[in-house]
């Protein structure tokens, strides 16, 4: 398989298609980073991303070479970039302490974009190594107070995966979560469903009046509100069941969803909270 003509002519799913039926071509892949090309760049990144993703072993010689890229003057570069380090790094522990300076970089890059891509990652690799991110979080909730839509998005998205792992870290922003979600629009307010989960997780009293809130969010037909929105009521009702019953048949309807995370968030929140169609 010639991968470097499917990349040159930016027959990018071929690419993947080639890469995931035979990930020995990984290496050959990783060469491409090389090019002058924006675009080839750019859809070798998304690739690496995704495959290392599934397959965490295959990438995990290249990774260093994916962190330096996040030093290129490019921003869409540095983007990708950002993002392949996010879903690759967060595995291990030596990998993300390279990584995360970089990162803390990044978020106060001009480009609105980099600095989404730089909290994502960040997210990630704070949820598996707390004391590498956890001193980025005052930096984040100022992304959450100051950013455009999709950077309080990024923010906050972050800030639920360093909450799930220490929910002291956020709980104080729980009215700052609750006042931003009254002018965050439908299709950008995952995040912070998701944000508010994580505090549901672990302290439900303090989000229980907002279930009514989270339930509308169910039919809302923005597949990321609803996937987090799902994710949010599985955690506030895991430790009381009985506080979302009212959310149940609308979560059991979303197991019909062609939406491959919506889907597999409604059968974690069921399984959560005790009903039968849950896994």
């Amino acid at each position: 398989m010639d991968i470097k003509a499917l990349a040159r002519e930016k027959k990018f799913g071929e690419m993947e298609t080639a890469v995931y039926a035979d990930r020995s071509l990984v290496g050959q892949l990783v060469e491409l980073l090389a090019e002058k090309d924006g675009d080839v760049r750019t859809g070798v990144l998304n690739v690496l991303s995704r495959v290392g993703f599934d397959y965490p072993k295959d990438t995990r010689p290249y990774i260093d070479r994916l962190i330096a890229l996040m030093d290129e003057a490019d921003p869409f570069v540095k983007i990708d970039a950002a993002n392949a380090v996010g879903n690759l790094a967060y595995r291990y522990e030596d990998a993300s302490s390279k990584a995360v300076p970089k990162l803390r970089t990044l978020l106060d890059h001009e480009a609105s974009l980099v600095r989404q891509e730089a909290a994502y990652a960040l997210g990630n690799i704070g949820f598996s190594f707390i004391e590498l991110v956890k001193d980025q979080t005052p930096r984040l909730i100022t992304m959450l107070e100051s950013g455009d839509d999709d950077e309080r998005e990024a923010a906050a998205h972050a800030l639920g995966k360093l909450g799930i792992i220490e929910p002291q870290m956020i709980r104080g922003i729980l009215p700052k979560l609750i006042e931003v979600l009254e002018f965050s629009k439908e299709a950008s307010c995952g995040g912070v469903l998701f944000a508010l989960g994580a505090i549901g997780l672990h302290y439900p009293k303090e989000v229980a009046d907002l279930v009514p809130r989270l339930i509308k969010y169910l039919d809302s037909g923005h597949p990321n509100a609803v996937k987090n929105a799902i994710a949010a009521l599985g955690n506030i009702g895991s430790s009381n069941p009985a506080a979302v019953k009212d959310a149940l048949p609308l979560i059991r309807k979303h197991l019909d969803s062609t939406d491959l995370d919506v889907k597999m968030n409604a059968k974690v929140a069921l399984g959560r909270l005790g009903d039968p169609a849950g896994m």
